[in-house]
């Protein structure tokens, strides 16, 4: 706990100065409070008995103090008002930057960890800790920081009156406290294991309804509804039950704390009382005392409530922390040139786990040539394209990129030299000439229109409301499948790309849209070194070569006669009409 306190403070860092300025703001409202404690006594004692007052060290006339007095009051007020309006505006603002800087750095992260990361970890956890944990922390940092800063020095400026007004009743007032410490402590860990355990359902619970919701389609054409809505309800329940524990811990520390200081207050008063009999002359300093002790209620009761938040709030930084400390793969290398040689893999071990996906697999891919990857399910055509994407890195074997070992080069230089072509498109909600433009943000209005044109896209693209400036929608929601398939070939022209990887981007449209799509992605294969993994294989018999994987390894590879002549996995997969889904 003291380590991940340690890290959020560590946030407040660069707002040094706002937090500074806040904390002697909160320093003067303390004092101000301590103020009002300390003029109780002598007002009401110059005020009922008619008692001459002595302030700071002078006397001051009954008649007097009886305007004076409250006249200082209302001037301590307006002061503590103001520095607690500082106080407050310049914490928020620090609290807002640096929760800007969590949610900046751990998005940062997220994007640099490697793909199979998120594949292994639910989208709905990862999503909840981004949000409802962060959240969670933000009121922590900004609200209950605030506060604790706030009344905490209010509280030691009280302690400091009563100390000096009357040591005595002082130890007897806050007796109690010391010996409460232990089940506080216990109290504490138990509140940050409560509040752990909360968000950690909550994870669940969203990342059921994100799966629930993505396959909507699915749920309804299979009539799903009642058993997925089961399934939300038992997670919902068991986050309830969770929640439920969480606010009985958090709502019982206001009692009590209340209690604690109600008893600490009576015995103070019972001994205080005693010592007025036999001399009255202190009556003064009890009211100060008994009022001091009365102010500490409120910051007592804030306190205690706080502490639940700051406590949960720890807990929801931890899972914060666990998933930004997760190891990102370092970025480190020369710029990779165009590739102008034929790509090498040699020998090539990719392990997700302890399980290998591809095993020692050795494979050429002539420059400026298309090479087409078939196999069954399971095969590593999928896996291929993620180790030439460098999403994952060998665990043994290399790639050599025009005759240089791929590591040597900085995975976005790589990146930068490859255009892929998906499946399943992956458009952003954006315009048209955004969803180009991610082949190349630089591109000018020309080369996007250029582009399109190459792509078989741009008639349709100028029939739209808007042109360019068209909303796709999310996910290229607005357009139709062949649609959205042009402009993820059109972004790949922008690319001019050394590399293409093309994952069958025709497999799942009509004949009409195929036949554009095919017509672009001829144009963009032309002269450029061209990997297309294959799940129908009559979309390969025009590759110049043709390699069969099985299990992790290349056994028969070829031009299309070749390997009808001789091949036999190759024949079994034409037997069964074509290839599996991708491995």
């Amino acid at each position: 706990m003291t380590s991940t306190l340690g890290r959020l403070l560590a946030l407040l860092r660069p707002s040094a100065r706002l937090v500074a300025g806040a904390v002697l703001a909160a320093m003067v409202s303390a004092a101000a409070a301590a103020g009002y404690a300390w003029l109780i006594g002598p007002l009401l004692r110059s005020v009922l008995l008619s008692e001459p007052m002595r302030l700071v060290g002078l006397y001051t006339s009954p008649e007097r103090a009886r305007w004076l007095l409250p006249g200082l009051l209302v001037a301590l007020a307006v002061v503590k008002a103001g520095a607690q309006l500082l106080q407050t505006g310049w914490m928020q603002v620090a609290g807002q930057r640096a929760l800007a800087t969590l949610r900046s750095d751990l998005y940062a992260h997220l994007l640099a960890l490697p793909p199979a990361t998120h594949e292994s970890r639910a989208s709905g956890d990862v999503l909840s800790r981004l949000t409802a944990d962060v959240a969670q922390v933000e009121f922590s940092v900004t609200q209950a920081l605030t506060t604790w800063v706030r009344d905490a020095l209010q509280l030691l400026a009280l302690l400091g009156v009563c100390l000096v007004l009357d040591w005595r009743l002082f130890a007897l007032s806050f007796v109690v406290f010391p010996a409460a410490l232990v089940p506080i402590t216990r109290f504490a860990r138990a509140v940050k294991r409560a509040a752990r355990t909360t968000q950690g359902r909550l994870g669940n619970l969203t990342a059921l309804v994100g799966e629930q919701l993505h396959a909507l389609p699915v749920v309804q054409a299979f009539g799903m509804e009642p058993r997925v809505r089961t399934a939300f309800d038992a997670e919902q329940a068991r986050y309830l039950r969770e929640m439920d524990r969480s606010l009985l811990l958090r709502g019982s520390a206001s009692p009590s704390i209340e209690l604690l200081g109600i008893t600490g207050l009576a015995l103070a008063l019972a001994v205080g009382a005693q010592a007025v009999r036999a001399e009255p002359a202190l009556a003064s300093h009890l009211m100060s005392y008994v009022g001091a002790v009365l102010l500490m209620y409120g910051p007592l009761k804030t306190l205690s409530s706080t502490l639940t938040q700051v406590v949960a709030g720890v807990g929801a930084a931890e899972r914060v922390f666990e998933l930004e400390d997760r190891r990102t793969p370092p970025d480190r290398g020369e710029q990779a040139p165009p590739l102008h040689r034929a790509l090498r893999l040699e020998d090539l071990r990719i392990q997700y786990g302890e399980v290998d996906a591809l095993r020692g697999l050795t494979l050429e891919l002539p420059a400026g040539k298309t090479v087409a990857v078939v196999g069954a399910s399971g095969a590593g055509k999928s896996t291929l394209f993620s180790a030439l994407l460098r999403f994952v890195d060998p665990a043994g074997g290399r790639i050599l990129w025009d005759g240089q070992d791929v590591r040597g080069y900085s995975r976005a230089s790589v990146r930068a030299r490859i255009a892929w072509v998906p499946q399943e498109p992956v458009l952003f909600a954006g315009s048209v000439r955004d969803a180009v433009r991610v082949g190349n943000p630089d591109a000018t209005d020309p080369e996007v229109w250029s582009a399109l044109a190459r792509a078989h896209g741009a008639e349709f693209v100028r029939a739209l409301p808007r042109g360019l400036d068209t909303p796709v929608g999310e996910r290229g929601a607005q357009l139709s499948g062949g649609q959205r398939q042009r402009l993820a070939i059109a972004r790949a022209f922008v690319r001019e790309p050394s590399l293409l990887l093309l994952d069958e981007p025709t497999s799942s449209l009509d004949a009409a849209s195929e036949a554009l799509v095919q017509a672009g992605l001829a144009e963009l294969k032309a002269g450029r070194t061209t990997l297309v993994v294959a799940h129908r294989l009559s979309t390969v018999r025009s590759a110049d070569l043709i390699v069969v994987l099985e299990a992790g390894r290349v056994v028969e590879q070829g031009n299309h006669e070749q390997l009808v002549a001789h091949g036999t996995v190759y024949r079994r997969l034409l037997d069964r009409g074509g290839a599996d889904e991708p491995a």
